[in-house]
């Protein structure tokens, strides 16, 4: 065990400064989006187990995990006051506080509203499940543009001439309804949410960087939950970051499509066994580097 244990630290210190590079990448880019989990951790001195945060980042070509003791607005404003660009998020009270002064732009999750419209069906069956529709709508003409190859210019036309119609439909639709709802109806405030976070939901319509929703950064905590199984907390708090390390690495090889198992045996090689004999840098080493050294050798 306290091998094994051994080699898993080291080689999150390896892959450390490809982490870096990663979140390096970015703060750069034009967007990212954001979301966390529960962590359980074992602190000395204190009973059973501390519940931390595990916060994933991602824009489509880097992962990276985060851990945090805490899950505040203070933390997350720091890490992230560099960021000039586009976040996506959960409408959460302690993001509200990145998009104070106007360099950080909020794109809102519209799986979110989705979920809530159904969970309002148990109060309100037929209107919830009109709102639905025209989420749905929209999904229907995202997975269009999915199926047709549509980026860039092209998906923000596509957007642009399919979307506004049934956000339209959507407002009217609330207007009309809204009145006749009590104020703790479920229903009532779902359309609260949306009226509140109206131009973040509908960010992405004119910025075919971003996505619809926040899902695929939802989805990597799917593989967390799955990891619970082979165990049932970090063992200390520098074990919980060394996990969110090599965890934000295979994340990203599965974000590219490369095969995680391979990259390490590359990235070790050049970063551990043989690093004197190759001195590279960790942009060099990323699985971004690696899929294009694949790319070049064919």
């Amino acid at each position: 065990m306290s091998y094994l244990v051994t080699q898993l630290e080291r080689a999150a210190d390896i892959l450390g400064p490809v982490d870096g590079e990663h979140w390096k990448q970015l703060l750069a880019g034009e967007w990212m989006a954001t979301d966390a989990t529960g962590l359980k951790v074992l602190v000395p001195k204190l009973p059973g187990s501390h519940n931390g945060y595990l916060e994933a980042y991602q824009n489509g070509r880097q992962v990276v995990l985060q851990y945090e003791p805490h899950k505040g607005s203070d933390a997350l404003v720091s890490k992230l006051s560099g960021f000039k660009g586009i976040l996506v998020a959960d409408a959460e009270h302690r993001h509200n506080a990145l998009f104070e002064n106007g360099d950080i732009i909020e794109a809102g999750c519209n799986a979110h509203g989705r979920r809530k419209l159904q969970a309002a069906e148990t109060s309100q069956p037929v209107l919830a499940k009109e709102a639905g529709g025209f989420i749905s709508a929209m999904y229907v003409a995202e997975e269009e543009a999915r199926r047709n190859g549509l980026t860039d210019d092209a998906l923000r036309k596509w957007r642009q001439e399919k979307i506004p119609p049934i956000k339209e439909k959507l407002r009217a639709w609330m207007d009309a309804v809204e009145p006749g709802l009590t104020p703790n109806d479920e229903l009532a405030k779902v359309i609260r949410y949306y009226r509140a976070h109206w131009q973040a939901l509908f960010r992405f319509v004119d910025h075919p960087q971003i996505p619809i929703d926040n899902s695929a950064t939802e989805r990597e905590f799917q593989n967390v939950a799955k990891f619970r199984y082979n165990r049932l907390f970090a063992g200390s708090t520098e074990g919980a970051h060394r996990m969110a390390t090599l965890l934000g690495i295979v994340a990203t090889c599965r974000a590219l499509g490369i095969d995680a198992n391979a990259y390490l045996a590359w990235a070790f090689t050049r970063l551990g066994t043989h690093r004197d004999v190759y001195g590279l840098t960790a942009a060099d080493v990323t699985p971004a580097a690696y899929k294009a050294a694949l790319a070049a050798s064919k």
